[in-house]
């Protein structure tokens, strides 16, 4: 008898182990938690990434729909799970903003050095957390922003270069050395994120230009340790053509990347997912429905973060909203979902007159950050079905029975 108990929980704790390995599908149930209100004044905050332990960074601000009403904003952490939201303190300036979080807790962002209006010189910088200040990530040349950081510290943004133009670039380790990546043969670049491989990825431009309204920008990602830019395809759109722009936001460690392209003319953009051959396809967004209405009407998205089974977080326009929608997507970005029609345990359908407009960032357990209408961003967090509670239960039970035999032999 003790022997078949046995089996059945080594049975099930290998199913346990087989199925609870990954980041979980789309889940039937959230469960959703109110950051809430930094204080001191703002009235709104807006949450730009999350890591494994749900740790959530962002910024505080007046303002609607994350758009301020004045240049003040204050950078914030919170604890795991978005527990505690944490002033981060400026370089001295009057303002910061977060804009990263790798799973070791340290945060990136940009910050003001002084307090001139209207806002003064800026730095990107790196906060390890546990009471330490903020240090300056420094620049080649002038003003500098962080914009993303990798799990071993290496920290991407752009920096204002001779001309006035903005340059990408990766430090070394634990925010050490700036250098300059390049761009992919015109004038301006940024870098928005990197992997521990060094793989950046951002936009660049690729030719120059006559006016400020020419398309110009291109996708990119580069080889380890920044090197070798190269542009992103994505099908669907010339990118030899002068009347494609596009950027891409966030790479995961697998080397696949998300962002949005558009035509510049007819076209706000559609979100995209690339493997690590630089070559990318449109996420479908008529996985939510259809769309098509009489009249002039559009439909947009954009991506703005992934985790390592390519489940992909951002927003979605169509005109009939009036406003956009956030959503997320199963793995290599397939089965779209509107944030807005997922139920919450906690959370009573009907029970809200505000929208989630974007998700900027999911972690490998399936947990994303999304912000409201209202003001607030929130972290949401799949609940295990009844089965898969069931058989993780009966894994720590083999693995507990295992342990006991393995003593007592």
């Amino acid at each position: 008898m003790k022997t078949r108990i046995a089996r059945v929980l080594a049975a099930l704790g290998c199913s346990a182990c087989l199925f609870g390995s990954g980041a979980p599908a789309q889940a039937t149930e959230y469960s959703l938690t109110d950051l809430g209100l930094l204080g001191n004044g703002f009235g709104s905050v807006y949450a730009t990434g999350i890591n494994a332990s749900g740790q959530v960074v962002g910024y505080a601000y007046d303002g609607y729909i994350g758009t301020p009403q004045t240049d003040t904003y204050q950078a914030f952490v919170t604890g795991a799970d978005g527990h505690g939201m944490t002033a981060i303190p400026t370089l001295g300036g009057s303002w910061s903003k977060a804009t990263g979080i790798n799973d070791s807790g340290w945060v990136v962002g940009t910050s003001a050095t002084t307090t001139s209006t209207p806002g003064g010189d800026s730095r990107g910088f790196v906060y390890e957390g546990n009471g330490s200040a903020p240090r300056s990530l420094g620049t080649l040349a002038g003003p500098s922003t962080a914009n993303g950081i990798s799990a071993d510290g290496r920290v991407v943004g752009a920096y204002t270069a001779h001309g006035n133009t903005q340059r990408a670039y990766l430090t070394d380790a634990n925010g050490g050395a700036m250098h300059d990546i390049g761009t992919l043969g015109g004038a301006n670049s940024t870098a928005y994120g990197v992997n521990q491989e060094g793989r950046v990825v951002g936009g660049a431009e690729y030719r120059t230009y006559a006016t400020p309204d020419t398309p110009r920008q291109r996708a990119f990602m580069t080889g380890h340790g920044g090197d070798v830019m190269m542009p992103i395809a994505v099908a669907g759109y010339d990118m030899t053509g002068p009347d494609t722009n596009s950027v891409a936001r966030a790479i995961n460690e697998q080397g696949t990347m998300v962002g949005n392209s558009a035509a510049f003319i007819g076209d706000g953009g559609r979100a995209f997912i690339a493997g690590r051959d630089g070559v990318g396809r449109v996420l479908n967004l008529y996985d939510m429905g259809s769309f098509e209405m009489a009249g002039a009407w559009r439909l947009e998205s954009d991506a703005y973060g992934l985790n390592a089974v390519g489940q992909v977080a951002g927003s979605y326009y169509f005109t009939v909203n009036m406003v956009s929608h956030a959503f997320i997507s199963g793995a290599n970005g397939l089965g779209l979902v509107d944030v807005n029609t997922l139920s919450f345990t906690n959370l009573a359908a009907g029970a809200r007159d505000w929208l989630f407009f974007n998700a900027t960032g999911i972690n490998d357990s399936g947990q994303f950050i999304t912000n409201g209408t209202n003001g607030h961003a929130y972290l949401v967090t799949p609940v295990p079905e009844p089965a898969a509670l069931l058989m993780m239960v009966c894994g720590l039970c083999w693995l507990a029975w295992r342990r006991r035999t393995s003593i007592n032999a």
